[in-house]
C-alpha cells in the first residue's frame, strides 16, 4: 500500500498525493535492462516520441509478436494524468501492456506537469490492469478508530456506513500554525488526523 500524504495551502483549502516513485514501485519493478533497450532501439530507429505504435513496435522487434492489453486481449492500455484531474498522481503518462516472453509491463512516458521524458521500463508485479488504474481510491483511519475513504480524492465517506453524510475532503483539511508540512485531513467525527494509505 502506498502512503498518502496532504498538500494543503490553508485550512479548508488541500488535496491528498502519493509519491509517484511509490506509487510505481508498489506496482512495478524496474529494469534498466528493457529501459536501456527501449531508448537505444528508439534512437537507433529515429523515434523521438514513445508513442504507442512506437512501443507497440519495439515489442514487436524484440519478441516477434504484437503486445495486447494486460490480461492478453484488446490493445496496450494507456493512461496520463495531469494535476487539474482529481488523482493521487499527478503529471504521469504510462502504457501497460502484456509483451509476450518479456511479461506484462508498465512504462512511463512523461512525468513533472504532463512533459515527455525518455522512457522507463517497469515489469509488472500484480496481476490485474485495476491496480494500475487506481490512483483515485484512498482509505484512512484517526487516532479513535473512524474509518473513512474517498473514491475520487475529492469525497469522503465512513468506511461503516454509520455515518451517510458525505464530506469533501478539502473542507476537512488542516494546517497547523500554517505549518503545510504539518497538514492533516481531520475526521469528521473527532477532529482527529486521518491517516490514508492508497488501498492497493
Amino acid at each position: 500500500m502506498t502512503r498518502v500524504s496532504v498538500e494543503a495551502w490553508s485550512h479548508g483549502d488541500g488535496w491528498l498525493s502519493v509519491d509517484t516513485g511509490e506509487w510505481i514501485a508498489d506496482r512495478g519493478e524496474y529494469r534498466a535492462d528493457l529501459t536501456d533497450d527501449l531508448r537505444e532501439w528508439m534512437d537507433e530507429n529515429g523515434h523521438q516520441w514513445p508513442h504507442d505504435d512506437v512501443i507497440t513496435a519495439w515489442i514487436t522487434a524484440r519478441t516477434g509478436e504484437l503486445p495486447s492489453g494486460l490480461h492478453g486481449d484488446g490493445t496496450v492500455w494507456h493512461h496520463n494524468l495531469f494535476n487539474f484531474a482529481d488523482h493521487l498522481i499527478d503529471d504521469l503518462g504510462f502504457t501497460v501492456l502484456s509483451a509476450g516472453e518479456l511479461g506484462d509491463l508498465m512504462i512511463t512516458v512523461s512525468d513533472h506537469s504532463g512533459g515527455y521524458e525518455a522512457p522507463t521500463v517497469y515489469r509488472s508485479t500484480v496481476d490485474e490492469l485495476e491496480e494500475w488504474a487506481d490512483y483515485t481510491h484512498a482509505t484512512g483511519e484517526c487516532a479513535r478508530g473512524h474509518r473513512w475513504h474517498t473514491v475520487d480524492t475529492v469525497r469522503l465517506h465512513a468506511s461503516d456506513g454509520a455515518d451517510m453524510t458525505t464530506y469533501r475532503v478539502p473542507d476537512q483539511v488542516r494546517v497547523p500554525f500554517g505549518d503545510r508540512a504539518r497538514a492533516y485531513v481531520a475526521c469528521p467525527e473527532c477532529g482527529k488526523a486521518v491517516r490514508f494509505v492508497n488501498r492497493f
